[in-house]
């Protein structure tokens, strides 16, 4: 079954002095449709950049959306 959202290998980053600070890296994986999914984690990891990129709100990343 195709799943209904894939990620492969995602990366966010920004520039930081001569060098690039990550907020996302390296992120794959698939939701089949009916999937219930929770995003978890500390403050700082990342879960809003990703629900941004996911919302399609936020273009400006690295890696497979489909």
């Amino acid at each position: 079954m195709e799943p209904l959202i894939r990620l492969v290998n995602i990366e966010k980053s920004f520039a930081h002095g001569p060098g690039r600070t990550f907020v996302l890296r390296r992120i794959s994986f698939d939701i089949q449709d009916g999937d219930f999914v929770s995003i978890m984690g500390p403050s700082g990891a990342g879960k809003s950049t990703l629900l941004h990129i996911l919302g399609m709100h936020d273009s400006a990343f690295a890696g497979q959306y489909h």
